[in-house]
Parts: C-alpha cells; structure tokens; sequence
C-alpha cells in the first residue's frame, strides 16, 4: 500500500526541513543546543534552535537503519529491519475499565502486574511499553516499583515511555540487566521514549535526560503526536510536515549530543474533533498520515513506528472492532516497523481494559495473515493432487491438507467461534467469555512459574529500586 506519490512524498520532506530552517525549535535549557550551535545552527536568546538543511540531512543519515531491542534471551528479541510488521502496546494510561464492576476507575498496581503478565503470554505482542500507571501507589515511590515490576513479569523488550528521572538509578539497571554496561550497549533491554510538545517544542530536561540514555546505548523513540487542526494544521499534508520537522529536529540534537544513537521515528497523530472537541486517535485520516510517515521515515533510512491499533471505542463493541481492524491492516500494508494503539486501549489509547488484549491480538494475526497474502508456486498449485484426485474426488485425506493447515495456510481464531448457530447458542459463549478464559489462564501461569530474572538479580533490582521485602515478592 502507498498514500504519497515521490514528488508528493518529497515535498513534505522539503516544507519539513524549511521549517526547521524558518522557524526551529525551542529545547529549553538543554545541553543538547550548545552542541547544536557548534555543529552550524543558529540560537537565540530563548533556546531556539534554526537548523540548517544539511545539518539535519548529515544527522539524519547517521541514525543505523537497524534498531536491536534486546529481550531478556535472544529468542525475545526484536529487529527492527524492515522485514516484518512488531507490536507494542500504548503508553501510561493512568485509567481503567473494571471488567468486574464495569466501572471506569484509576488504574493500579494490579492492573500494571496483571496486563504485564497477560502481554508477555501473546504471541502477537513483540515489546512492552510501560503501560499504565500505578496510581495507589506514592507518587514518590511510584516509578521504580513500576519498573521492578515490569522487568520481573516480562521477557520481552522493554521502552520506558515515561523517560526514568534519575540516570544514577536507571545507569545501575542497565547495568544489571546487561551484566556491564558494555554488554548492555550491545543488547539494550531497555530503550526509552522522548516526546515533542507541539507544535516544535522539547522540555530541555526530557531531551538531556535522553541524551544521557542514548550515550549508554539505549535506543530513543522519538514521538511526535500533534493534534490536527489544534496543535497542527488542519490539512493532512500539514501535519505531516510539522510531524516530520518535529522528529528531524529532535534527531538532530540528539546525534550532536550523542553520535550513532539508535532512534525509532514515531508518528502518533491525531485530530481535533470539532464536534466534541476532543482529540480523535480511531480516525481513519490518522492511519492515512501514519501510513504517509511510514514512506517518509523508510525513505530516510530510519525505522518507522505508528499508532495503528488505536480506537475512539468506549468498550468491546462494534466501533472498537472495525476501527482497530482498518486501521491496523492499512498500517501493516504499509509497512510500518512497529505500531502501538492496542493491546488493551480504548477511548484514545487513555483506558486500559485487560480483556481486550487477547482479542486484539487475533485482530493482528488476522492482519498478519490477510497482509502476508498468497504464495504462488509448483507445490502451491498442487497440479499434481488436482489430476490425481480428479473430478468429485476431495481433499481432505491428503498429507499436504493436514501439513498446510498446521503450518497456517488458514487461519484458526481463537476468540471468533465459526461453530454453526444452534452449536454456538448451545454453549452460551460470547468472544468476550473466550478472551476472558485466555486472560484467566496467563495468570494462572504466572503463579506456577513465578516471576522472571534469577533471585540474585531480583534482589539486586530491589535495592536498586528502593522496595520493601514485601514489594519485592
């Protein structure tokens, strides 16, 4: 799938950098705009930083095309190279729907450990993101007990999307997770994320803070979510050349900080609804522009991330269904390295929903298999079989029936039922009830095996993250 001819595709590259060039970007107080002023772009007074063209082109080629994030054994890990489509939940939601009271309510510790444990268990999902926020939990105390759960009730990659705010602790994590620093840089656990404020603005303590992970070796996302016709033009063009000024600007002062860093493009747009005045992230002019971005960033030599699961839906209903569906089969034709919006998210990606993970991920294998398309060759056509059997003869017996259908030749819910009427009103079982069975069955899981890393590092990582004998059970 492509939205943007080349000459179109190049032009909003081109306003992206004239942007850049006429009117900047302000990092507050960051050591990165000394580096910056050095490497040929001009400052004023208040930080603002005009780049030149060939500056941002020079740091933009610099970012390795490949990003490495490390699982905790190789069989985790994730590269981002092009070669497929990777999954990541949304990002801090500090909201949750109570499958039991059905009530809307802050989320906690509970819901951070369960959903953990449920996302680690599916297949479909490649990293985590720290996901929501602990909010019984002291806000003082909040962020390091959040991480030492996180890193003990998954395997997988891990971004912390909230960027960590002490780089003492957070050095002695990769340190730990790695074995030494050297080894961690080799296979980062751990990558962080760095959000723009739009329009063209970074808070200058986010964008050191990043720089200093960035130099351990920690992969960067860098985000760019602008509200179209709020925080961004209203045109979809225009958007997208303030999302792309944004992520190349941040790049910049990043690679001048910190050279060779590995960054992940992250076009996460939405649009002011102006009926209700909220910003919408199930629109489908969302999955245009991040289908868009997807072109562009590929075309620059950097990996591309989108939100392509995300809904407006306030619960596991018809409006949830079809926009994650569109929305993430258009997102995976066009390639995009990595998208996020889902596993779990209603309502803008601002409300968790534990139930909804495994659902969503039978809506990805069915866009894994509907975008993977059909294989045409000798053994495909099955020549041979057709002539054999002939004609009213059938298929069913036949070794390359049961060898194809277990390799995946067709696809097989798991959450869907395609029993016959009377069979599926038998048994009394929605798509609810089965994912709920699936949710069940994870944690049950957990409690058998226990808690990931060795004892050794578990205590090591509470004492890193300051928790109390009980907290680190």
């Amino acid at each position: 799938m492509r939205v943007l001819a080349d000459e179109e595709r190049s032009a909003i590259y081109h306003e992206a950098l004239s942007i850049l060039q006429r009117v900047g970007m302000r990092f507050t107080g960051s050591r990165a705009v000394e580096k910056l002023r050095e490497a040929g772009a001009l400052v004023d007074e208040s930080d603002r930083v005009l780049f030149p063209s060939e500056l941002v082109e020079k740091c933009t080629t610099a970012c390795p095309r490949n990003v490495l994030m490390a699982g905790e054994h190789t069989d985790r890990d994730v590269l981002l190279d092009g070669s497929r489509t990777h999954f990541n939940p949304s990002g801090c939601a500090a909201m949750a729907l109570d499958d039991r009271s059905g009530k809307l309510r802050p989320s906690t510790l509970a819901d951070l450990r369960d959903g953990t444990v449920v996302m680690d268990a599916t297949a479909e999902l490649d990293v985590m993101w720290t996901f929501v926020t602990a909010t019984d939990v002291p806000l003082e105390r909040r962020e390091l007990l959040e991480y030492y759960t996180y890193l003990t009730e998954t395997e997988k990659p891990l971004v912390f999307v909230d960027c960590p705010t002490d780089p003492t602790l957070a050095r002695e994590i990769f340190q730990l997770l790695g074995g030494d620093l050297a080894s961690y840089r080799k296979r980062p656990r751990v990558s962080v994320l760095c959000a723009v404020r739009a329009p063209l603005e970074v808070n200058g303590g986010l964008l050191d803070l990043t720089i200093e992970y960035a130099s351990l070796g920690a992969p960067v996302w860098v985000y760019s979510m602008p509200i179209s016709g709020a925080t961004a033009p209203v045109t979809l063009a225009g958007t997208l050349a303030l999302i792309w000024a944004e992520i190349l600007g941040t790049i910049t002062a990043i690679q001048c900080t910190a050279p060779g860093s590995s960054v992940v493009a992250c076009c996460g747009p939405g649009i002011l609804d102006m009926r209700t005045t909220t910003m919408s992230l199930g629109n489908l002019e969302s999955t245009l522009m991040g289908a868009a971005c997807t072109e562009i960033g590929h075309h620059l030599g950097l990996p591309v991330h989108n939100a392509g699961l995300a809904t407006d839906g306030k619960s596991v209903g018809i409006q949830t269904g079809y926009e994650k569906g569109m929305k993430v089969v258009a997102a995976m034709a066009a390639g995009a390295d990595i998208i996020s919006g889902g596993f779990g998210f209603l309502d803008a990606c601002s409300t968790f929903y534990l139930p909804l993970v495994p659902i969503e991920a039978e809506i990805v294998a069915m866009a894994r298999r509907m975008v993977g398309g059909i294989v045409v060759s000798p053994e495909t056509l099955m020549g041979e079989a057709i002539e054999r059997i002939g004609i009213g003869g059938n298929y069913l017996a036949e070794k390359e029936t049961r060898r194809r259908i277990r390799a995946g030749e067709h696809f097989m819910p798991a959450i869907a039922t395609r029993a016959p009427f009377e069979q599926w009103q038998a048994l009394g079982r929605t798509e609810l009830d089965a994912a709920r069975d699936s949710v069940a069955q994870a944690l049950a899981k957990r409690s058998e095996r226990g808690p990931y890393l060795t004892a050794d590092q578990r205590r090591e990582l509470a004492v890193i993250c300051k928790l109390t004998k009980s907290e680190a059970l």
